[in-house]
Protein backbone atom coordinates (compact mmCIF):
# COMPACT_ATOMS: atom_id res chain seq x y z
CA UNK A 1 0.00 0.00 0.00
CA UNK A 2 1.45 3.13 -0.64
CA UNK A 3 1.93 6.05 1.92
CA UNK A 4 1.78 8.69 -0.56
CA UNK A 5 -0.47 11.55 0.73
CA UNK A 6 -3.02 12.66 -1.80
CA UNK A 7 -3.65 16.57 -1.74
CA UNK A 8 -6.72 18.30 -2.13
CA UNK A 9 -6.74 20.97 -5.29
CA UNK A 10 -6.64 23.92 -2.88
CA UNK A 11 -3.14 22.40 -1.11
CA UNK A 12 -1.73 21.57 -4.89
CA UNK A 13 -2.39 24.97 -6.29
CA UNK A 14 -0.76 26.55 -2.90
CA UNK A 15 2.20 24.47 -3.95
CA UNK A 16 2.59 25.56 -7.50
CA UNK A 17 2.64 28.97 -6.13
CA UNK A 18 4.94 28.41 -3.83
CA UNK A 19 7.67 26.88 -6.28
CA UNK A 20 6.94 29.56 -8.68
CA UNK A 21 8.15 32.35 -5.85
CA UNK A 22 10.55 30.73 -4.55
CA UNK A 23 11.95 30.41 -8.05
CA UNK A 24 11.96 34.43 -8.59
CA UNK A 25 15.76 35.08 -8.50
CA UNK A 26 17.22 37.16 -5.01
CA UNK A 27 13.56 37.45 -3.75
CA UNK A 28 11.92 34.71 -4.26
CA UNK A 29 12.26 33.15 -0.62
CA UNK A 30 11.17 36.23 1.24
CA UNK A 31 8.55 36.71 -1.10
CA UNK A 32 6.81 33.55 -0.60
CA UNK A 33 6.81 34.07 2.93
CA UNK A 34 5.56 37.25 2.96
CA UNK A 35 2.81 36.25 0.47
CA UNK A 36 1.58 32.87 2.19
CA UNK A 37 2.14 34.84 5.53
CA UNK A 38 -0.39 37.93 4.67
CA UNK A 39 -2.84 35.37 2.83
CA UNK A 40 -3.29 32.92 6.07
CA UNK A 41 -3.28 36.04 8.23
CA UNK A 42 -5.91 37.37 6.64
CA UNK A 43 -7.81 34.27 5.86
CA UNK A 44 -7.69 33.93 10.04
CA UNK A 45 -9.20 37.08 10.69
CA UNK A 46 -12.43 36.76 8.11
CA UNK A 47 -12.95 34.06 10.74
CA UNK A 48 -11.95 35.40 13.83
CA UNK A 49 -13.92 38.35 12.68
CA UNK A 50 -16.99 36.85 11.69
CA UNK A 51 -17.10 34.63 15.02
CA UNK A 52 -16.72 37.33 17.26
CA UNK A 53 -19.25 39.31 15.64
CA UNK A 54 -21.65 35.85 15.92
CA UNK A 55 -20.68 35.67 19.18
CA UNK A 56 -21.70 39.29 20.57
CA UNK A 57 -24.81 39.35 18.31
CA UNK A 58 -26.09 36.09 20.10
CA UNK A 59 -25.68 37.79 23.35
CA UNK A 60 -29.35 37.31 25.27
CA UNK A 61 -30.65 34.68 22.48
CA UNK A 62 -32.58 31.99 23.68
CA UNK A 63 -30.69 29.31 21.75
CA UNK A 64 -31.50 25.61 21.00
CA UNK A 65 -29.25 23.31 23.31
CA UNK A 66 -26.51 21.35 21.60
CA UNK A 67 -28.72 18.27 21.73
CA UNK A 68 -31.20 19.62 20.08
CA UNK A 69 -29.16 19.70 16.82
CA UNK A 70 -27.98 16.66 14.68
CA UNK A 71 -24.41 17.02 15.66
CA UNK A 72 -23.03 15.71 12.51
CA UNK A 73 -24.83 17.80 10.08
CA UNK A 74 -24.45 20.90 12.00
CA UNK A 75 -20.64 20.04 12.02
CA UNK A 76 -20.55 19.15 8.10
CA UNK A 77 -22.16 22.97 7.75
CA UNK A 78 -20.12 24.95 10.40
CA UNK A 79 -17.42 23.36 8.49
CA UNK A 80 -18.04 23.62 5.17
CA UNK A 81 -18.88 27.60 6.21
CA UNK A 82 -15.96 28.64 7.88
CA UNK A 83 -14.11 27.57 4.91
CA UNK A 84 -16.64 29.72 2.61
CA UNK A 85 -15.87 32.65 5.00
CA UNK A 86 -11.82 32.02 5.15
CA UNK A 87 -12.07 32.51 1.70
CA UNK A 88 -14.22 35.36 1.07
CA UNK A 89 -12.89 38.76 0.24
CA UNK A 90 -16.25 40.73 -0.29
CA UNK A 91 -17.10 42.20 2.91
CA UNK A 92 -21.17 42.10 2.08
CA UNK A 93 -20.98 38.43 1.08
CA UNK A 94 -19.09 37.93 4.46
CA UNK A 95 -22.17 39.43 6.23
CA UNK A 96 -24.34 36.73 4.86
CA UNK A 97 -22.54 34.23 6.22
CA UNK A 98 -22.86 35.70 9.47
CA UNK A 99 -26.89 35.85 9.46
CA UNK A 100 -26.51 32.36 8.00
CA UNK A 101 -24.38 31.54 10.72
CA UNK A 102 -26.89 32.70 13.57
CA UNK A 103 -29.73 31.28 11.94
CA UNK A 104 -28.17 27.66 12.09
CA UNK A 105 -27.75 28.22 15.77
CA UNK A 106 -31.02 29.85 16.31
CA UNK A 107 -33.38 26.73 14.98
CA UNK A 108 -32.06 23.12 15.71
CA UNK A 109 -30.28 21.55 12.22
CA UNK A 110 -32.21 18.57 12.60
CA UNK A 111 -33.89 17.03 9.48
CA UNK A 112 -33.44 19.76 7.57
CA UNK A 113 -29.83 19.48 6.59
CA UNK A 114 -30.09 19.07 2.83
CA UNK A 115 -32.03 22.56 2.17
CA UNK A 116 -29.18 24.34 4.47
CA UNK A 117 -26.54 22.81 2.73
CA UNK A 118 -28.16 23.88 -0.45
CA UNK A 119 -28.49 27.19 0.86
CA UNK A 120 -24.99 27.55 1.72
CA UNK A 121 -24.17 26.40 -1.70
CA UNK A 122 -26.26 29.18 -3.22
CA UNK A 123 -24.87 31.83 -0.74
CA UNK A 124 -21.30 30.80 -2.22
CA UNK A 125 -22.44 31.39 -5.85
CA UNK A 126 -24.54 34.25 -6.48
CA UNK A 127 -22.46 37.85 -6.45
CA UNK A 128 -23.84 41.06 -4.82
CA UNK A 129 -25.11 41.71 -8.19
CA UNK A 130 -27.33 39.03 -8.29
CA UNK A 131 -28.78 39.61 -4.84
CA UNK A 132 -29.45 42.66 -5.56
CA UNK A 133 -31.89 41.61 -8.35
CA UNK A 134 -33.28 38.76 -6.27
CA UNK A 135 -34.48 41.26 -3.90
CA UNK A 136 -35.38 43.59 -6.04
CA UNK A 137 -37.56 41.11 -7.89
CA UNK A 138 -38.83 39.25 -4.46
CA UNK A 139 -40.31 43.12 -3.45
CA UNK A 140 -41.76 44.19 -7.04
CA UNK A 141 -45.06 42.67 -7.92
CA UNK A 142 -45.34 41.31 -11.11
CA UNK A 143 -41.79 42.84 -12.62
CA UNK A 144 -40.90 42.07 -16.03
CA UNK A 145 -37.75 41.36 -17.25
CA UNK A 146 -36.84 43.55 -19.82
CA UNK A 147 -37.98 46.72 -17.23
CA UNK A 148 -35.30 45.73 -15.19
CA UNK A 149 -31.93 47.94 -15.26
CA UNK A 150 -29.75 49.61 -13.21
CA UNK A 151 -27.53 52.96 -13.65
CA UNK A 152 -23.76 52.14 -14.76
CA UNK A 153 -24.45 48.23 -15.19
CA UNK A 154 -24.27 46.44 -18.69
CA UNK A 155 -27.89 44.92 -19.77
CA UNK A 156 -26.27 41.96 -20.96
CA UNK A 157 -24.86 41.20 -17.44
CA UNK A 158 -28.17 42.19 -15.83
CA UNK A 159 -30.06 39.67 -18.06
CA UNK A 160 -27.32 36.67 -17.56
CA UNK A 161 -27.65 37.67 -13.72
CA UNK A 162 -31.43 36.93 -13.67
CA UNK A 163 -31.15 33.71 -15.50
CA UNK A 164 -28.48 32.51 -12.98
CA UNK A 165 -31.25 33.55 -10.42
CA UNK A 166 -33.56 31.30 -12.23
CA UNK A 167 -30.92 28.44 -12.27
CA UNK A 168 -30.10 28.22 -8.97
CA UNK A 169 -34.20 28.12 -8.32
CA UNK A 170 -34.83 31.53 -6.36
CA UNK A 171 -36.56 33.21 -9.08
CA UNK A 172 -39.63 31.67 -11.42
CA UNK A 173 -39.91 33.14 -15.09
CA UNK A 174 -43.36 32.98 -16.70
CA UNK A 175 -43.91 34.41 -20.48
CA UNK A 176 -45.74 38.01 -20.02
CA UNK A 177 -46.16 38.73 -24.11
CA UNK A 178 -44.83 38.88 -27.20
CA UNK A 179 -43.70 41.56 -28.78
CA UNK A 180 -42.61 43.02 -32.02
CA UNK A 181 -40.92 45.95 -32.64
CA UNK A 182 -38.23 47.08 -34.76
CA UNK A 183 -35.08 45.43 -35.67
CA UNK A 184 -35.83 42.94 -32.53
CA UNK A 185 -38.46 40.26 -30.96
CA UNK A 186 -38.58 39.97 -27.51
CA UNK A 187 -40.28 37.83 -25.60
CA UNK A 188 -40.99 39.91 -21.68
CA UNK A 189 -40.89 37.62 -18.88
CA UNK A 190 -42.71 37.96 -15.84
CA UNK A 191 -40.41 37.51 -13.21
CA UNK A 192 -41.14 36.38 -8.90
CA UNK A 193 -39.52 34.84 -6.21
CA UNK A 194 -40.07 30.93 -6.09
CA UNK A 195 -40.93 29.49 -2.48
CA UNK A 196 -37.69 27.98 -2.07
CA UNK A 197 -36.11 31.81 -3.01
CA UNK A 198 -38.44 32.69 -0.77
CA UNK A 199 -37.02 30.63 2.17
CA UNK A 200 -33.46 31.24 0.67
CA UNK A 201 -33.98 35.16 1.58
CA UNK A 202 -35.68 34.87 5.38
CA UNK A 203 -32.62 32.66 6.08
CA UNK A 204 -29.89 34.00 4.56
CA UNK A 205 -30.47 37.47 3.60
CA UNK A 206 -32.46 39.16 6.06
Amino acid sequence: MSDEIKLRPKEKFELVVNAGLQAIPYVGGPLSTLYFGYKQEQRFQRVEQTLSEVANELQGCNLPRVEEHNSEELMSLIDELTDKIENERIESKRKLYKEYFKNILKTPTNGNYEERKLFLEVLSRITPLQIELFQFILKTPNVIDINISKPGTDISLIRSSILQLENEGLVIATLNSIMLGGKQAGMPMKLEASEFGRRFNDFCLN
